[in-house]
């Protein structure tokens, strides 16, 4: 049977359009009345259909912009589609952003029982979840606290306590649960995976490769606001993966000095396949990709390659010797450095390069260049919010005594 039948959903925007929200704004409004005015059109979403069938845990992915965010929203009936429409059979539980659902002035025990009563359930349904939900949120203390003075962390522990504990058929859930601390997430994802086990229906939209891939068995690809790929979980997090290697992870020179004895004039990061990308699987092997410039070789000159993390500091870095990679040859070169897989964590990264004396002169750096993301595609570290940088495969040795 399916839970949700999605056909033909289109959802447009005009850039810089908005409601009026004073006096002013609607006469403004008024008085443009019948003039031409020149509108952006931005769409969203452009004809996604799918299907999900009863039980189906769906992964929804794809890149900041891409539409995922609008698709839930119009699931959940808070939009409006432009074209289209969603046949959904069931109660339907959301928790797309903080503060979706409850009212800030009433207290987080008030807040339990409306949204309860929104999903249609019963006060005596609820009474019998109610203990649960708060134990689960573990905010017990503030429990009669109006949830305007709660914390983003607070608010969304009890807003994704409330929505998984008060069994709706489809639950769907956005990129909400990056709030948060690790033991919580932790709960979060284990109770999504209890829910789909439960033969309840979940949509589940998140940048955790690894978490899709535990939790769910089916995915959704969006790319620009269409369908790109609909199918197996791992099919479709490797269509994302190779959707990257378009929007490559490249530096060049701006301009070049071709009087200077050596130069790094382009760097590139490429894949296992010598695809330029900047999306990186956690466990496999990638290349930096260096074209160098040599008019004369310098003695004892050096190379180095530095993996820079979110704060720029550094990683790991790696010398060698300009002559031991080129000899005492001149002309250009491309040199490559290799990564090995499941090396570098998943986290946000950039490299910086460099040609320098072991002395300290340096004589060219590029900092900051080719920013990319390795990412998690289902390791068993997938529910961690924190890797490190690096994952080094140490020797173990166990004695008996």
């Amino acid at each position: 049977m399916k839970t949700i039948q999605v056909e033909n959903i289109s959802k447009r925007y005009y850039l810089g359009d908005r409601l009026p929200n004073s006096v002013r704004d609607l006469i403004v409004r008024l008085l443009h009345v019948g003039r031409k005015v020149d509108k952006n059109e931005l769409w969203a979403l452009r004809d996604v259909s799918f299907d999900v069938a009863e039980g189906e845990t769906l992964g929804i992915i794809g890149r900041n912009g891409a539409g995922k965010s609008t698709l839930l929203k119009i699931l959940s009936r808070i939009t409006k589609p432009t074209n289209g429409g969603a046949t959904i059979r069931g109660r339907v539980g959301s928790l797309l952003e903080v503060g979706t659902g409850f009212h800030s002035e009433l207290t987080g025990r008030e807040n339990i029982y409306m949204s309860g009563a929104i999903l249609g359930m019963h006060r005596a349904e609820i009474e019998r979840k109610f203990d649960a939900i708060v134990a689960f949120s573990e905010i017990e203390q503030f429990l009669d606290t109006p949830v305007k003075h709660y914390s983003t962390g607070m608010y969304t522990r009890l807003a994704f306590s409330v929505a998984a504990h008060l069994e709706p058929e489809i639950l769907i859930v956005d990129e909400v649960l990056a709030v948060g601390d690790t033991g919580f997430q932790n709960k979060c994802l284990g109770k999504m995976d209890e829910v789909s086990r439960s033969g309840r229906t979940v949509l589940f939209v998140s940048h955790n490769l690894g978490s899709l891939s535990q939790i769910c068995k089916t995915g959704l690809l969006l790319h620009h606001g269409e369908v790109h790929s609909h199918g197996l979980i791992q099919d479709v997090v490797s269509d994302y993966l190779k959707l990257a290697s378009e929007q490559p992870g490249h530096f060049t020179l701006a301009a070049s000095d071709d009087s200077r004895e050596m130069q790094i004039s382009e760097v590139v990061i490429t894949d296992h396949k010598g695809r330029a990308t900047n999306e990186i699987s956690y466990d496999e092997e990638f290349f930096v990709s260096l074209k160098i410039n040599i008019n004369h070789i310098q003695r004892g000159a050096m190379f180095c390659v530095a993996l820079l993390n979110k704060y720029k500091r550094r990683v790991f870095t790696e010398h060698r010797a300009i002559e031991e990679l080129v000899g005492n040859k001149t002309g250009q070169f491309r040199v490559k450095f290799r990564v090995p897989g499941d090396f570098v964590a998943p986290n946000n990264y950039s490299f910086l390069v460099q040609i320098f004396f072991p002395d300290g002169e340096v004589l060219q750096e590029l900092g900051d260049i080719c920013p990319f993301i390795v990412v998690d595609t289902g390791s068993n570290l997938a529910s961690y919010k924190d890797y490190g940088y690096v994952q080094i495969k140490g020797e173990w040795h166990v004695v008996r005594e």
